[in-house]
């Protein structure tokens, strides 16, 4: 037995106190202990002064300078004793020389440590966990149980204080939001047809609503030691403004989803995996060629079979490499060991290859895992790895195609962007049109009088105006024309010429501002020797028109024509 209790033994056996040294000496007389060791008195001293200072459970009580009784006795304790066995002892062979150098022992390694990767998932876990954060109750709900239990108002800060005491709040609450948040849910009750749950006093501190409180006047107070305003019998909070609306959908919705699919995938995996172990060895050879057809394996031919397994030759390209592969099938469905790796290394040689890899659908044990990595690397497709390359090929399996779709907040940024950049578009057109509508028209210019033209011009003239159908009188012959261009330009009553030209250019202004069968109308008819003298556009003419008008002497104006009908 131990130390502990031997030393228990002892004691009831004497029936009184006793010092450490003859609880030893009992006990190895009664030969109760089941190690000794080179100091016994000293682990005996140190196990029950160990013993004598817990806090529950005891069963040993120190009397006086390494004395010890049992606690059942009732006998006082000697805390001056206890204290002084408290200082760390000090071994005598301590400061003496090793016997012996240290030894030198191997780094673990974590591939050969068992329980390495539960510890590093826990200590994984433990930091995520106390990396979240913390789930603190509603705020309402912790002040009404404080206040509830207070026999007076606390001031914000103090519930604040109590709420943390009790872990019932996190250290960034701060007193406005403590307010903020009691006035909303005093507004929620007002809403629902109930009275308000908190009030302030008139020196600002919380407590619970008197029933014979105004509800106008308990939130007009939470909106004064808010400074925000009151309006109609509601508070104007900071951050009571339209929000963009949340997603209809829950994002945990989403992400269930996506586990759900890696979950199948690795459950498939499985069933793949113990599939493959359950073929014939013919079968599975075929299996893994179709395989490794599929991953862009080329040339697969069978090189050797043997009682372990077949051997396969193949190429594949790999970048700018085309690499020839050696590849070994294990039978059977127990563990890798050293063994077949070292028979795929052989076959790196014995085939001239450049790459071995070894299919199998058992494990691979930690031993053949380190001679993998160990020398020439070899490729290793076992267990839960080969049914992955089969899913990674589709080999073996259908693969369904499930839909899963997930809110896009880019899609509707670019829509904002794209309707404020038209926006913007829409209000420069505007802007540039009402600038333009705003610059007045510049002013017209004055023509000087255009000289005598010969005849020829004067009945090409005639014939364009004829032929448009203008109101003119009898028809005027050429010499007349002549005459009258080559006449006198003051002769009173008779315009000359360049008169003439001006009139027709007027009277075709005025026909192509609305009147039908004006050129380039629609519906129009050109008259041939209007086209062939190519009258220039109707708004030139007309402001050419409007210039001349003014600078027009007053003379007298021939009498109207009738408009002729034209062509």
């Amino acid at each position: 037995m131990t130390f502990y209790e031997a030393a228990l033994r002892v004691l009831e056996a004497a029936g009184q106190p006793l010092n450490s040294v003859e609880i030893t000496e009992r006990s190895i007389a009664q030969g109760l202990l089941s190690h000794v060791g080179k100091t016994p008195e000293q682990t005996m001293l140190s196990r029950l002064a160990a013993m004598a200072r817990r806090a529950r459970d005891r069963q040993v009580t120190v009397t006086g300078p390494e004395t010890f009784a049992l606690t059942a006795w009732g006998v006082p304790e000697d805390a001056a004793a206890l204290e002084a066995m408290s200082a760390p002892y000090e071994h005598p062979e301590e400061h003496l020389p090793p016997l012996r150098p240290v030894e030198r022992h191997p780094e673990p390694r974590s591939d050969n440590v068992r329980g390495a990767g539960r510890q590093e998932r826990r200590r994984r876990h433990e930091e995520e966990e106390r990396g979240k954060k913390r789930k603190y109750p509603p705020i309402p709900e912790v002040a009404f149980e404080l206040l509830g239990e207070a026999d007076a108002p606390l001031a914000p800060s103090e519930v604040l204080r109590l709420a943390r005491e009790r872990q019932l709040a996190s250290d960034e609450l701060q007193p406005e939001a403590l307010l903020t948040s009691l006035a909303e849910e005093n507004q929620r009750r007002i809403d629902a047809g109930r009275r308000p749950n908190f009030a302030l006093d008139p020196s600002g501190a919380l407590m619970l609503e008197r029933d014979d409180a105004l509800v106008a006047d308990v939130q007009a107070a939470f909106a004064r030691m808010l400074q925000l305003p009151f309006i109609e019998g509601r508070i104007a909070l900071r951050h009571a403004q339209p929000s963009a609306p949340e997603p209809m959908v829950d994002d945990t919705l989403v992400h269930a989803a996506k586990s759900a699919v890696k979950e199948a995938r690795r459950a498939m995996a499985r069933a793949l995996r113990s599939h493959l172990g359950s073929l014939e060895s013919g079968t599975l050879e075929k299996a893994c060629a179709r395989m490794l057809h599929a991953m862009h394996f080329r040339e697969i031919k069978i090189a050797k079979r043997g009682s372990h397994g077949q051997v396969l030759t193949a190429r594949r390209k790999e970048g700018s490499l085309e690499l020839r592969w050696a590849i070994r099938i294990h039978r059977g469905h127990g563990p890798i060991d050293r063994r077949a790796i070292q028979d795929c290394r052989r076959d790196l040689a014995s085939h001239s290859a450049h790459v071995a890899l070894l299919l199998a659908t058992g494990d691979l044990r930690s031993e053949a895992r380190s001679e993998a990595l160990s020398g020439a690397p070899v490729h290793v497709w076992a267990g839960d790895g080969l049914a992955e390359k089969f899913l990674e090929s589709h080999s073996g399996v259908r693969v369904v195609s499930l839909e899963l779709f997930e809110l896009d907040p880019a899609f509707f940024d670019d829509a904002a962007r794209g309707a404020e950049e038209s926006r913007r578009r829409r209000e420069e057109r505007h802007r540039a049109r009402d600038d333009e509508r705003a610059v007045p028209p510049p002013p017209l210019e004055s023509h000087e009088p255009v000289e005598a033209e010969p005849v020829a011009a004067a009945e090409e003239d005639l014939g364009d105006e004829d032929d448009e159908g203008e109101d003119e009188g009898p028809e005027e012959t050429g010499p007349e024309i002549a005459g009258q261009a080559q006449g006198a330009p003051g002769t009173p009553g008779e315009p000359g010429a360049g008169e003439r030209k001006r009139r027709r250019r007027r009277r075709r202004g005025r026909r192509g501002r609305g009147r039908e069968g004006a050129p380039g109308a629609p519906g129009a008819e050109p008259g041939p020797a209007g086209a062939a003298a190519g009258t220039p556009p109707g708004g030139q003419d007309a402001a050419g028109s409007a210039g001349e008008r003014s600078e027009q002497p007053a003379q007298a104006s021939p009498p109207p024509e009738p408009p002729s009908t034209g062509g």
